[in-house]
């Protein structure tokens, strides 16, 4: 994903709120991590407290069943967390990136991971 330029930091975390993955310095609690599963049956939160990710906060802009997305401001910094059936994948966009292909290629690894019962 960082390579492709559409995200600046990455993460993959168990729904449980283990890390299984995440880019260097990337870290997220365990708590933002379970208010973000339990965001995906409930995401009235979401739009009332934003969307909590490593020490920063976003806006939520869209919320449903398999995907979350929030901007930080109007630089257009935002974030996509995507639920697959074990865990979830996160990504944090910031300046140059594009927000739309940072969805887009969040939702494909979603897609893979869940066509591989991950």
């Amino acid at each position: 994903m960082l390579n492709s330029g559409f995200g600046s930091k990455g993460a993959i975390y168990g729904i449980d709120g283990t890390k299984w993955a995440t880019s260097l310095g990337f870290e997220l609690s365990e708590d933002d991590i379970m208010t973000m599963v339990r965001g995906f049956t409930d995401p009235i939160q979401f739009y009332t407290d934003g969307i909590r990710i490593g020490g920063r906060t976003f806006t939520c802009t869209r919320s449903d069943s398999g995907l979350i997305a929030g901007r930080e401001s109007s630089a257009g910094h935002g974030c996509v967390v995507c639920r697959c059936n074990t865990c979830l994948v996160i990504a944090v966009h910031d300046d140059g990136a594009h927000s739309e292909g940072c969805q887009e290629f969040i939702t494909t690894l979603r897609d893979f991971l869940r066509d591989q019962d991950i």
